[in-house]
């Protein structure tokens, strides 16, 4: 691959115009283990940054997991602004964020004044956000979501395909690989669960 030239990493969607940004969202509290796993994922998203098949990464803690406001209620946590967008992301790509993330409802407590339910999110271990930057001056204004993984997609024949940040990685590992003739080892595989 020529000096400035990025290879066609993998986004979900359409080929991208300008470069790509990724965001590592990681929960705030992990055992060792998955710590190490973090790690590798930082490592390999370094790696593609330095090939230039990424423009930039961002290692992200999930924000807090406030509970979502009720729907009159306009005050909504940051984490569920984001799932939000993800999830629009998701539903313009016909796909799904389930079940790597998924959403609760939490029974009214005795406590709280209003006695509604809530809805909690529960996120990932591991996630990447890929957006694409725009043209202006103010990066974070001008950026596009571009994919979200893990995500499921229906198949054809109506079966459910879920991609996992792994096989995210190892696709764009491989993309970038092709693109300059090398060949990658094999990693190891990252959980997309946990409770």
């Amino acid at each position: 691959m020529s000096a400035g030239e990025r290879s066609p990493v993998p986004t979900g969607n359409a080929d991208l115009e300008d470069a790509l940004r990724v965001d590592c969202y990681v929960r705030p509290s992990v055992p060792t283990a998955v710590e190490d796993v973090i790690e590798t994922v930082a490592d390999r998203l370094e790696e593609l940054c330095r090939d230039g098949s990424i423009e930039e990464y961002r290692i992200v803690r999930w924000p807090p997991a406030g509970a979502a406001a009720p729907a009159a209620d306009t005050s909504e946590s940051s984490r569920e602004r984001l799932v939000d967008s993800f999830e629009r992301w998701a539903e313009d790509a016909t796909s799904s964020l389930e079940p790597a993330f998924r959403r609760r409802t939490v029974p009214p407590s005795p406590l709280r004044p209003d006695g509604d339910d809530l809805e909690r999110v529960r996120v990932p271990l591991v996630a990447l956000a890929l957006y694409e930057a725009g043209d202006g001056d103010d990066s974070a204004e001008e950026t596009t979501l571009r994919g979200v993984v893990p995500h499921t997609d229906r198949t054809a024949t109506g079966a459910d395909r879920t991609y996992t940040v792994e096989e995210w990685l190892a696709t764009a590992e491989h993309v970038d690989a092709a693109a300059d003739g090398t060949a990658r080892s094999e990693q190891a595989p990252l959980p997309e669960g946990g409770r």
